[in-house]
């Protein structure tokens, strides 16, 4: 690292949930009998031997004298938590891009590994209390239960660089001052391939720099990416005391603000260092094979502060009920019924409060919506009622930008509006067959923008082609010119009207 050592983080006890009052009776401090009741555990019936586990390894972190076989009763979580790593790894739903919230199995991992996590500060803090270094490779295992802990919780829309990362911060701070950071450990959880990696300093650097580009504006297997390229990268990162060139981003050591928080708002002080990019960008750039969001948003962020103005247009705070169709499909049957002054809803909208709004955008608080129901990129129509008697629902067209689900399963949605006159058509012809019966789409016509926007079905795009569809004005012929952006199940083309 190019800070100067701290003699300060080495001596300071990590926070950790207190301990018991008195002994539980159920606790098992044998390591021999502990790992006989690992072989108990229902595995056929994952949620159940999680909870079980985690009962137990609960009773060991937090009983009052757990003795001196500690460490060792620790070592034999491993097996089973890696078990239930595998199992929950096997069906992470990143390829599909859409919200799923996680089920009973993920919720009582993300507890057992924090835990476990628990367990290893434990033995850190014993050996702080007795004046003893602590090894590089107690303080490894504690990150990388965390780590694996965020991972899972990225691929879910959470939010996870605020529930660990002082943690994270504190592990990596504590290695960095005794000089440990960099020293390599065989990873033991294979989380995300196992080949991420191997020591304090790199699964920090990875945690931070993701936390940096704000994963709940991406789709969960582009973040999937990032976790995969950047754990070969981590070494090409370094923390500096003061900044290093333009490509320096700011961090905010003290563990109060979140990655991206402190790249955006800290200043020169005690509690800031400086994350040199200049190599990571470098590689980045020049990797084929790097996942290219990654670089943008970077870049970005290291624009961005060059700004004057992080938001141009504030948010107002809101406590307002809305209705939310999503999806194209019935975004366009909602307009197309509006248009025809019908006002027949399009299938049963979300039920949602709208928090905040700004003039290019509003957020949304949804409990409990239906898995699939959301994704990052999905067009949708915000209503609610008008105070005037008898006039027309009040909303707009948007497009889903940001996703974030809490532990009570309540999702917030930040939504970009679509400006101008968003019109519903639908696809006939050539481009209409390709499509096998998804044929909707919207006409966006927006002030700033020379030529309109087509949302219609990813397969429907072919550079230069034609599109014949049929709207309320009649019949229109558009020619694709070039794909702009898109979700898992739509596609912004601009085209022209021939």
């Amino acid at each position: 690292m190019a800070n100067p050592p701290s003699s300060h983080f080495g001596t300071t006890l990590f926070a950790i949930p207190g301990v018991a009052v008195a002994r539980h009776p159920g606790t098992i401090l044998a390591p021999r009998e502990l790992r006989n009741w690992v072989q108990t555990l229902p595995f056929g019936n994952p949620p159940n031997a999680a909870q079980l586990l985690l009962q137990q390894l609960r009773l060991l972190v937090r009983d009052p004298e757990p003795g001196a076989k500690f460490e060792a009763l620790l070592d034999v979580y491993e097996a089973p938590t890696l078990r239930l790593l595998e199992i929950v790894g096997e069906r992470e739903p990143v390829t599909s891009g859409h919200l799923v919230p996680l089920d009973q199995l993920e919720h009582a991992l993300l507890d057992l590994l924090a835990e476990f996590a628990f367990g290893r500060l434990r033995g850190a803090n014993r050996l702080t209390h007795a004046g003893k270094p602590v090894p590089a490779a107690l303080l490894f295992r504690a990150a990388e239960l965390l780590d694996a802990a965020d991972n899972i919780e990225r691929l879910h829309f959470g939010a996870s660089n605020t529930r660990h990362w002082p943690t994270l911060m504190a592990i990596f701070l504590h290695a960095d001052a005794d000089g440990s950071a960099g020293t390599e450990v065989a990873p033991k959880l294979g989380y995300g391939g196992g080949n991420g990696p191997r020591n304090v300093a790199g699964l920090f650097f990875r945690a931070l720099v993701i936390g940096m580009c704000d994963p709940n504006h991406h789709n969960p297997q582009d973040v999937a990416d990032w976790y995969r390229w950047i754990g070969h990268h981590t070494a090409l990162l370094e923390l500096s005391m003061l900044p290093q060139g333009p490509f320096s981003i700011p961090v905010d050591i003290s563990g109060q603000a979140s990655p991206l928080h402190g790249a955006r708002r800290s200043k020169p002080g005690t509690s800031t260092r400086y994350l040199v990019t200049d190599a990571f960008l470098k590689a980045l750039h020049d990797d084929a094979e790097a996942p290219p969001e990654l670089y943008r948003c970077l870049s970005d962020l290291i624009k961005g502060r060059k700004t004057p103005e992080q938001r141009q247009n504030p948010r107002q705070a809101r406590v307002h009920p809305f209705r939310l169709s999503v999806g194209l499909h019935k975004v366009h049957a909602r307009l197309s019924s509006l248009t025809n002054g019908t006002a027949a809803a399009a299938g049963t909208p979300l039920a949602c409060v709208q928090i905040n709004q700004s003039k290019t955008g509003a957020a949304f608080h949804i409990d409990n919506p239906s898995p699939g129901a959301l994704a990052i990129g999905d067009v949708l129509l915000a209503e609610t009622d008008n105070p005037k008697p008898g006039g027309a629902p009040l909303g707009f067209v948007g497009r889903i930008q940001r996703l974030v689900t809490d532990h009570a399963q309540r999702v917030e949605i930040g939504v970009e509006k679509l400006d101008g006159r968003v019109m519903p058509l639908t696809l006939t012809g050539a481009a209409a067959d390709r499509v096998r019966g998804d044929n909707v789409g919207l006409l966006h016509h927006s002030p700033g923008q020379a030529r309109p926007v087509l949302l219609v079905s990813r397969s429907v795009y072919r550079e230069n082609d034609t599109a014949t569809a049929t709207c309320a004005n009649g019949t229109l012929t558009l020619r694709m010119r070039q794909l702009l952006d898109g979700s898992a199940r739509t596609a912004l083309i601009e085209v022209s009207e021939d």
